[in-house]
């Protein structure tokens, strides 16, 4: 694994579980106002890595499910509000309009999203990017990379790879 400067970090993730664990390690350290932007291919992981966000605010288990049809799913019970949005089959930014988004997108909780460039001219908080790549010859192999774009998504990811650098993890 690779370090951080200032604005990201990087690892190589080799199973599914501590894919999840990063993104449990990640909800462990956001704040409201944070937009967690989950870019990769079909398939890379951005779904376990959510999981693991969710679980890491707080988020039962029971309650989490995939928002690939609905677009958006909410949660309150976890440790900040969450608006978990799957952006994949949307066709158009505008269809947002419609299933409230602002409403989502207030500043008190988080915003976990996949597929965020679907969402042109959304602004989804204090971007802290995700980026997962997989490689076709080790189907376990998850490159994961984190970058913050400003003070409040640098200070989560600050906590994050502290948490990395402490081990406990």
């Amino acid at each position: 694994m690779s370090g951080a400067d200032a604005t990201s970090w990087s690892g190589e993730s080799r199973s599914e579980a501590e894919t999840e664990g990063w993104g449990r390690e990640l909800g462990d350290c956001l704040a409201p106002g944070v937009g967690v932007l989950l870019r990769g291919d079909l398939g890379c992981g951005k779904s376990v890595f959510a999981r693991g966000v969710l679980r890491g605010l707080g988020v039962a288990d029971d309650y989490i499910t995939s928002p690939t049809f609905t677009l958006v799913n909410g949660y309150d019970e976890g440790r900040l509000p969450v608006a978990h949005f799957d952006l994949y089959r949307l066709s158009d930014p505008e269809e947002l309009e419609g299933i409230g988004v602002e409403e989502y997108v207030d500043g008190r909780g988080v915003v976990l999203v996949e597929w965020p460039e679907r969402g042109a001219g959304v602004d989804f908080g204090a971007a802290l990017e995700v980026l997962l790549e997989d490689r076709a010859d080790d189907p376990e192999f998850r490159r994961v990379t984190l970058r913050a774009s400003e003070g409040l998504s640098r200070s989560c990811l600050d906590g994050f790879v502290a948490k990395r650098s402490a081990g406990r993890g």
